[in-house]
């Protein structure tokens, strides 16, 4: 029996073509694995949802897509900014919505897979609640601005998280995290990132970079202090497993001919098919009901 992925993200109207994307690539990529997804609804269009959904019609790997809710009003006075949104935040309850998964992946919409999930999925989290990549800002000196105790001068970028739920829950992480932004709205420069550095300080395990490479990375914008750390950021551009669009720079928003949006436009054919057939799919049930 193929081994089973549960992947989880938080999707609205503007983002659904890009998570569709996604999720193309990695069903396109891992043939050979069966993937279950959890979508947080933040008001995607009754549309949106058929054409997430004929991704099981298409893939026999694709086994469901759940959607589901989370309560805004515990987020109502989070920090939030143009580019952030309060739907930011929603991947903070995950594990306490879906309580009775044992691990749960969660990626970001504007990202792209490359590659074997299985490595990640299996990886040993050595008793730490979370696996995640180190942020490409290297911005460590933020939990010593949000004065967060730790021993570890490291900062995660929140794009991706391997989630052990239980720990997670065992811990209270999601009550602690809100119980943060509620405490300290006025520290939030990173926005959920933040809360989430200040609770899982010392508390996650590094993976490698090829598993969230980060627009910073992709554009060489910025290298890492420790030279070791960069030979490895140097493996993750040459192989990447997931690209991450980070930022401002989307390739669904301007012209961009790199070969990191090349990935993004990659798989725009087999979307609009996807698209197509969900469109005409709901006009042949109009047409049946009229």
């Amino acid at each position: 029996m193929p081994e089973l992925i549960k992947i989880a993200a938080t999707a609205n109207h503007k983002f659904c073509t890009p998570l569709m994307t996604l999720y193309v690539s990695i069903l396109e990529q891992n043939s050979a694995v069966d993937f279950e997804f959890f979508i947080i609804d933040d008001a995607l269009e009754p549309l949106d949802h058929r054409y997430l959904n004929t991704l099981c019609q298409q893939y026999t790997n694709c086994k469901k897509i759940t959607f589901l809710r989370v309560d805004p009003q515990a987020y109502r006075k989070a920090a939030t900014s143009q580019r952030i949104i309060q739907a930011a935040y929603y991947r903070i309850d995950l594990p306490e919505t879906l309580s009775n998964e044992s691990r749960l992946l969660y990626l970001d919409c504007d990202m792209i897979c490359r590659g074997d999930l299985r490595p990640l999925w299996r990886q040993d989290l050595h008793g730490n609640i979370i696996g995640a990549v180190e942020d490409a800002g290297y911005v460590e000196a933020r939990l010593d601005k949000m004065n967060v105790p730790h021993q570890k001068r490291r900062y995660f970028n929140s794009g991706l998280m391997l989630i052990d739920v239980a720990h997670w829950r065992q811990q209270k992480i999601s009550q602690r995290v809100k119980a943060f932004i509620a405490a300290h709205p006025d520290q939030l420069r990173y926005h959920d990132q933040d809360a989430l550095n200040a609770i899982l300080a010392d508390r996650w395990f590094v993976l490698h970079p090829k598993y969230n490479v980060q627009s910073r990375l992709i554009w060489r914008e910025q290298q890492h202090r420790q030279p070791a750390e960069e030979r490895r950021n140097e493996a993750a551009r040459q192989a990447p497993v997931l690209l991450h669009y980070s930022g401002y720079r989307k390739p669904w928003n301007q012209a961009d001919h790199h070969s990191a949006a090349a990935a993004f436009n990659a798989y725009q054919p087999l979307v609009q098919k996807l698209k197509l057939k969900a469109v005409n799919q709901t006009a042949h049930r109009a047409a049946k009901k009229a």
